[in-house]
């Protein structure tokens, strides 16, 4: 039996002229130097050269042997043997790594095979990229084999020596990423420290743009698109006009220069849905699909020549999500984003009247298109820009989602994290989601049990360190139904976020995002908003649970408000849609729900105030100010 005091941290034997090794057996000493680690068994690390990054653990009566199928491998091999042993990581920095004791590994082999070869942690925007260290040991611990470092908004290629701002209102004004300059400042460092985890890199976003900038537009106008007839400088360019080859090339050349170290790279398309592409004589022809790939292969043409063995990705999404008739060169792979589905089924489930149909179906067509090790899927499972802030729990989705996803072939699953507030809290969405990455067949009831008793050791230590905090009541070790408190509070969480997603049949909104809802067809529009409100209720009761952590609570206090802003905007959108606007009952109805929303809004304001931070301004206050449209565009109805 293996327990981490029965472990001498001291005899590890290993490569150290291999750089991952080394650092592998570093993380071992390190994390049983907490547990203990002054037994007698040794440890042996040794590794293939394979593909995939499986790993063999071995224990014996008085010894441990650890085999990767290659480098990384190992790396999970070491993280999986401490956390049998009672380690958990559940959020960034020292204090997010818990240890519970007495756990033991009986003797005997354990194989596992990750249900994915690339498990990809996207760091979506400027406040996560300013933590990229602590991101980065977070996800390599959790079994995350690859970071993605995605421009959100897009950056900016020439500052001509601009300092980015300090402030909120500053950043907010500025509307603009600030990726390339990091890069420039840590990109050493980041590649660095990737290599020496095992961990592959990918860089970019919605930087077509910036390759061609609609600067050119005056001096080379055939270079950009023909809308109404016209050539226009807004969104992408028309990949009929040879000259624009050579200079795409020069500009997809010094991208690289100076953004080296990336295994993949993504330079997209503009973020649009709807006439975002070339209309002119020989575009016309071609669809959004094939006209975005001709401008990727093109791209992936000057890479293949200044960096062999990189790749680019092509963008399935938005007008793109039909696969394209003409030929991937080798080294582009497909990334497929399907952005608006629904949240409340899995991607491939018959029953959800707009997953399987809009998005599942084209998803296997392109799987078809793109060979073994060229299928990329863009998730967003921690996208608090698609959920309005919120913080879904995915419980059931996920799982179902990482087995159909696998069961096609696909490659590289990737987790977005973004959004309008600092993650308060260990956040469980993306800690579940490598779960359930590493293993499609994840059991949510162990996962949870295990998460949840991680969070309350990492508590306890840090209020074991402060004496003017209060222990927390018992009441915390048991909740409803005999199980754990937090526990319970994440499933009565997923349940209310199920609420939320669930989208029935109404309509998608043009260029909206999918909790907008629309108000087609009107009876589901009422049954939503009767939905919403009772999750809004429940969300509600879990912000007051005393038995919650600080940072618990503070989230659950984010979430609740923004849960009640949602269903008393959808209340008064039905009833101003609903009622005779003259008729002073429906009209009360109406300016009842508009004020509980406009109180809520106030609420989120108060929240940002006290917890959010200036690096989150360039998404919060553009969300904070579309809540208020919307609210202005109800009170517009009432006339």
């Amino acid at each position: 039996m293996l327990t981490a005091p029965s472990l001498d941290a001291a005899a590890i034997a290993v490569d150290a002229s291999n750089p991952v090794l080394a650092f592998a057996a570093d993380e071992l000493r390190r994390h049983l130097a907490v547990g203990g680690g002054a037994g007698n068994i040794g440890a042996a690390i040794t590794c293939d050269e394979g593909e995939n990054d499986a790993f063999t653990v071995t224990v014996g009566e008085d010894s441990l042997q650890i085999r990767g199928d290659n480098p990384r491998g190992v790396m999970n091999g070491v993280y999986w043997l401490l956390e049998q042993i009672g380690h958990t990581w559940v959020e960034p920095g020292k204090d997010g790594s818990a240890f519970v004791p007495g756990k033991s590994l009986a003797e005997g082999e354990y194989r596992q095979v990750p249900s994915f070869p690339r498990r990809t942690l996207i760091l979506g925007q400027d406040a996560l990229h300013d933590e990229w260290s602590d991101w980065m040991e977070w996800a390599s611990r959790n079994r995350y084999n690859d970071i993605f470092f995605h421009d959100t908004p897009p950056s900016v290629w020439d500052r001509g020596g601009k300092h980015r701002p300090a402030t909120a209102e500053e950043l907010d004004a500025d509307r603009k990423g600030w990726l390339f300059e990091r890069w420039d400042a840590d990109g050493e460092r980041i590649i660095a420290e990737a290599r020496r985890r095992g961990l592959t890199l990918q860089f970019g976003g919605h930087h077509l743009p910036t390759l061609v900038p609609p600067e050119e537009f005056e001096r080379h106008p055939d270079w950009f698109p023909v809308r109404n007839g016209a050539r226009d400088p807004k969104y992408n360019l028309c990949t009929a006009t040879p000259e624009l080859h050579g200079y795409l090339a020069r500009r997809t050349e010094a991208f690289l220069e100076r953004f080296p170290g990336a295994d993949i790279y993504h330079m997209w398309g503009d973020d649009i849905r709807g006439g975002g592409w070339c209309n002119c004589a020989t575009c016309g022809a071609m669809s959004a699909s094939d006209q975005a790939l001709l401008a990727t292969n093109l791209m992936a043409e000057t890479v293949a020549r200044v960096l062999p063995g990189a790749k680019v990705a092509h963008l399935a999404y938005h007008d793109t999500l039909e696969p394209p008739t003409i030929e991937p060169r080798e080294n582009v792979t497909a990334l497929f984003a399907p952005r608006e589905r629904c949240y409340a089924h899995a991607i491939d489930d018959a029953a959800c009247q707009r997953n399987r149909p809009d998005y599942w179906e084209p998803f296997t067509r392109f799987a078809g298109l793109f060979p073994a090790g060229r299928m990329q899927v863009f998730e967003y499972y921690s996208d608090a820009i698609l959920f309005k802030g919120l913080a879904p729990t995915h419980l059931q989705v996920l799982p179902r989602d990482a087995q159909a996803y696998a069961s096609a072939g696909v490659w590289n699953m990737g987790n977005l994290m973004v959004g309008d507030r600092p993650w308060v809290g260990p956040p469980w969405h993306a800690w579940w989601t490598a779960r359930c990455l590493w293993d499609a067949q994840a059991d949510a009831n162990a996962d949870l049990a295990l998460f949840c008793a991680a969070v309350d050791r990492t508590n306890t230590k840090a209020r074991a360190q402060d004496t003017e905090t209060p222990p927390l009541p018992r009441s915390r070790e048991r909740g409803p139904g005999g199980e754990g408190a937090p526990v319970a509070y994440y499933r009565t969480a997923g349940e209310a976020y199920r609420q939320i997603l669930e989208l029935h049949d109404l309509e998608p909104l043009p260029r909206h995002d999918v909790l907008d809802y629309s108000d087609t067809p009107r009876r589901t529009l009422t049954a939503k908003a009767a939905e919403l409100r009772r999750a809004a209720e429940d969300l509600a009761s879990l912000a007051g649970d005393t038995t919650l952590h600080e940072a618990e609570r503070t989230q659950a206090d984010f979430v609740a408000a923004l849960a009640a802003h949602l269903a008393h905007r959808l209340t008064a959108w039905d009833a101003a849609h609903k009622g005779d606007r003259a008729h002073e009952g429906d009209r009360a109805h109406t300016l009842s729900a508009l004020a509980a929303a406009e109180t809520a809004l106030a609420q989120i304001h108060a929240w940002d105030a006290q917890h959010n931070t200036p690096a989150y301004a360039v998404i919060s206050r553009p969300m904070r100010r579309a809540m208020a449209y919307h609210l202005a565009q109800i009170r517009a109805l009432l006339g």
